[in-house]
């Protein structure tokens, strides 16, 4: 008998190229097969954790007494929509000619986690191994299946990666229940979602009880300079000023130049990637994880789910080789001076290096990659080249004037070694000051009063709330805990995008600086939430356990108990907010008219929905429609529906064409009231 190895890949595409190195080319129903493989894959999460009524037929109704739900064993289902793959894996899995499994999904918590449920749901004891790769090269490809580990090793991340999605589902599961049992209202909570929730309604509180206060500067326009006063708070203080400064000499009585050096920036990670993404480009966190996965998929980037900004020291001599491909993806040529040594520090890399190209791209046609992936590319190209460009170096000049009474300041700046900013887009130009020492007077050639206000901290933003959630905690922590913050960088984007489509945040402004602001909805859910269920520092102490459960040094058992005690006494101790139903009343905001019967249009958890039960108009979030061009249901787009009877939408993808597109949605409905879309193409993504 033959004895096949089966290898089981996370998506299709990735299936596909693994199989083309391996050999195993002849196609069947969900496989490959060839030179001794079985090439098969999953389809995302073909096991999920099975819901409160398949432990007991009473939680289908949601009631405050069933509570807390805690399994003491964990039940799961085959997801309903992919039963036909799992159905093909437990197949092969359990074939006699099948000697070995070789789990290839992505090299991660979540890719282990994917593969080992499928493993145990079909009942499988034969030994598999793990292939743990950062590209999908074909020598990346081949490199990991010749150094093969064994699967025992990532016993401790599939540990991990269970308390995550059991944690989840105890928080996520009891506390939705419970406040939305006792408000009325259906409220989703989340073990994550909440307390990234919660810094926005903060940040917001501070925004709208900001007084700001009014201040006054003098600034004096000398020959080549201007010079400006410290704040005064007066106005007729800074008049005064200005009046005696007017057509007089400003004495030099202090300067000081100093030569300063800013090293270049740091490669990659995925967190600085999708910051960086949203500031220059207007990406969101979830369209840049996205693009650069399927950049991964392509062959053009490496593993995206990072948070190393490091390079391993077997990387170094591959370093100027990739630092050319790199120049022709962002059309410029390769730093004079290579300096690698900066970038490169293996004990700085957990399980992924930092984002990078790989040598295949330098094959890349730009031009027929959608223009998202296309400008994440040239991002990622471009870091790389600065990264191990020599330090941007430049002379500094500060000077202070006395004029009057007044004490003025000055500050220029002169370029002596561009290095790696050459290769960033220029930003403000540089600009020098006169020569000058102490003592030295210039005439004022005019001088002016300006009023300024203090203002409060800025509206979150992708970018702010990314690196908010990134440091959430961190002041709490240990100096030596490696992860704090909320969720890890393959989990923030969804955690946004959730937020988002549930109605609890919304994206305001323009496409280059889009707030997130909290609704009312959002609002209200922060106001009757318990500390616990909003702590950022408690949520980051949970994400650091995880990771030392990653590595052997924290209990799986203990963490969840810590949950399950948490969950108790939230239950047992909780006190209802006074006037909650005002402030529920407030949240439950009508989208709009049903363009069916003229109703009001209001949320509901899994669709925004006709207010008039015997009308079957609704809008669902998940919409299949949607998803099949990659956007979502939004509150936002739910409303542009509803009142303009079509929305307008950038960044549509196409799978088939493997494109971006711009298309108008226009909103109809069947006979039955039943909504439906068309669409009409047009415009530049």
């Amino acid at each position: 008998m033959n004895h096949l190895k089966l290898v089981i890949a996370e998506k299709p595409s990735v299936a596909q190229s693994i199989a083309k190195v391996l050999g195993a080319t002849k196609r069947h129903d969900g496989y490959t097969e060839g030179n001794g493989y079985l090439v098969s894959w999953c389809v995302g999460h073909l096991v999920e954790l099975a819901a409160p009524d398949a432990y007991d037929q009473r939680y289908k109704k949601w009631t405050k007494e069933d509570l807390p739900i805690l399994p003491t064993e964990w039940k799961y289902n085959v997801s309903p929509s992919t039963k036909k793959q799992f159905d093909i894996l437990k197949r092969l899995m359990n074939r006699n000619d099948v000697s070995e499994i070789v789990c290839a999904t992505d090299a991660g918590r979540e890719g282990e986690l994917i593969f080992r449920l499928v493993y145990h749901q079909c009942g499988c004891k034969k030994p598999f191994k793990r292939l743990w790769i950062s590209s999908m090269e074909d020598s990346a490809i081949r490199e990991g299946f010749e150094n093969l580990r064994p699967g025992s090793e990532y016993d401790a991340l599939y540990e991990a990666a269970l308390c995550r999605e059991r944690a989840d589902w105890i928080v996520g599961m009891n506390a939705t229940r419970f406040f939305s049992v006792l408000y009325g209202k259906t409220l989703h909570v989340g073990r994550v979602v909440s307390p990234t929730l919660a810094m926005t309604v903060m940040r917001e509180a501070e925004i709208a009880a900001f007084v700001p206060e009014s201040f006054y500067t003098v600034n004096l326009s000398l020959p080549e300079m201007t010079a400006v006063s410290g704040r005064l708070k007066e106005k007729s203080d800074a008049q005064d000023l200005a009046n005696v400064c007017a057509q007089s000499m400003a004495l030099v009585s202090k300067c000081e130049r100093k030569e300063k050096s800013e090293k270049a920036p740091a490669l990659y990670d995925l967190t600085s990637l999708q910051r960086d993404a949203n500031r220059k480009l207007g990406y969101t966190a979830q369209q840049t994880l996205d693009y650069t996965q399927s950049l991964y998929e392509k062959k053009l980037v490496t593993y995206p789910r990072t948070d190393s900004r490091y390079l391993t020291d077997d990387m170094e001599e591959k370093v100027p080789a990739l630092v050319n491909v790199a120049a022709k993806l962002a059309g410029t040529a390769a730093p004079a001076e290579c300096i690698v040594k900066p970038v490169i520090n293996s004990k700085k890399v957990s399980d992924h290096h930092a984002i990078i190209p790989i040598m295949s791209a330098e094959r890349a046609e730009l031009a027929a990659l959608p223009v998202g992936e296309r400008e994440i590319l040239r991002l990622i190209a471009a870091r790389l080249i600065a990264a191990v460009a020599p330090p941007y170096r430049y002379a500094e000049t500060m000077a202070e004037l006395q004029c009057g009474t007044g004490v003025f300041t000055t500050k220029g700046k002169t370029v002596l070694e561009a290095g790696w900013k050459e290769f960033e887009k220029p930003g403000k130009a540089e600009t020098p000051l006169p020569p000058m020492n102490e003592g030295d007077s210039f005439p004022v050639l005019f001088a002016d009063v300006k009023e300024g206000k203090t203002k409060p901290k800025p509206h979150y933003t992708e970018d702010t709330l990314l690196s908010a959630m990134e440091r959430a905690g961190e002041d709490e922590m240990p100096k030596d805990a490696e992860r704090r913050g909320i969720g890890t960088p393959a989990t923030r984007a969804g955690i946004i995008e959730r937020l988002v489509t549930r109605g609890f945040l919304e994206r305001t402004g323009d496409k280059k600086c889009r707030n997130l602001i909290p609704t009312e909805k959002g609002n209200a859910l922060i106001t009757i939430l318990p500390e616990q269920l909003q702590s950022a520092s408690m949520t980051a102490d949970w994400e650091e356990k995880l990771l030392q459960i990653e590595r052997g040094e924290y209990s799986p058992e203990a963490f969840m108990s810590e949950i399950e005690e948490m969950i108790v006494s939230l239950i047992e101790n909780y006190q209802v907010v006074k006037d909650a139903s005002i402030i529920m009343s407030n949240a439950k905001k009508s989208l709009g008219k049903c363009p069916v019967c003229g109703a009001d249009v209001g949320e509901r958890p899994k669709a925004y929905s006709c207010s008039n039960r015997d009308c079957k108009f609704a809008l669902w979030k998940n919409s299949r429609y949607f998803e099949a061009i990659g956007k979502r249901m939004t509150e936002n787009v739910a409303k542009k529906l509803l009142d303009n009877g079509s929305v307008r939408l950038k960044d549509c993808y196409s799978k088939r064409l493997d494109k971006n597109f711009s298309a108008t949605i226009l909103l109809d409905f069947d006979e039955d009231g039943r909504a439906q879309f068309r669409m009409e193409k047009g415009g530049k993504s």
